[in-house]
């Protein structure tokens, strides 16, 4: 059986990847950094060959707090940013890749894109110490739904419990009225944070 359209595109950006280190797993690319660190590379599929390039970073001992807690999966980026909004002037969203085209070299202009623009971002966030400096300075920088959660975790792995549990209830106080399901996901984190990590 023939390979779809758009698995031969993705062959084709994993074929142009390698050299740089990166490695599929799954549906991602990872690019190991050493002390638990990878590089992130991630695609949004739009239409049959339409990808956007999201560029990220991952760090084990943050997944290790997030399996701890029963939140997250494995290898999902701290923070990611799509490739587009890494570029200066006049940013390419997107690549499309046209079936029975030449996959090689949309793939190449991709990955070239993605070295130049998305490999920086990853070097500047695969320090933990830059990352976590920034997201608690600029807690905005995440969205609504994961801010908590990750400040949170944060603090946590800076050994300062008490301003995570600080995170935590600032935003209890901010859904307290809610019964949505993200409010109750997250009044269920508080309570399994409170388990895992007492006092």
């Amino acid at each position: 059986m023939r390979p779809s359209p758009k698995t031969d595109a993705l062959v084709a950006v994993d074929t142009a990847l390698r050299p740089a280190g990166f490695v599929r797993r799954g549906h991602v690319w990872l690019q190991e950094r050493g002390g638990g660190v990878s590089g992130w590379l991630g695609f949004g599929i739009a239409g049959a060959l339409d990808l956007t390039p999201l560029a990220g970073v991952c760090f084990r001992h943050y997944d290790e707090v997030c399996r701890t807690l029963g939140v997250g999966i494995p290898t999902t980026p701290v923070v990611s940013a799509p490739l587009g909004h890494l570029t200066p002037d006049k940013p390419v969203w997107k690549w499309t890749f046209t079936p029975g085209g030449d996959h090689a070299s949309v793939a190449a202009s991709l990955v070239a894109a993605f070295l130049k623009h998305g490999k920086p971002y990853i070097d500047k966030y695969a320090k933990w110490d830059t990352l976590a400096r920034e997201l608690v300075a600029k807690p905005e920088s995440l969205l609504d739904f994961e801010r908590a959660r990750k400040l949170a975790i944060i603090h946590l792995l800076g050994g300062n419990a008490g301003a995570a549990r600080e995170a935590l209830q600032k935003e209890t106080e901010r859904v307290a009225d809610r019964r949505d399901a993200y409010a109750r996901s997250h009044r269920a984190l508080v309570h399994r944070f409170e388990i895992a990590f007492p006092g």
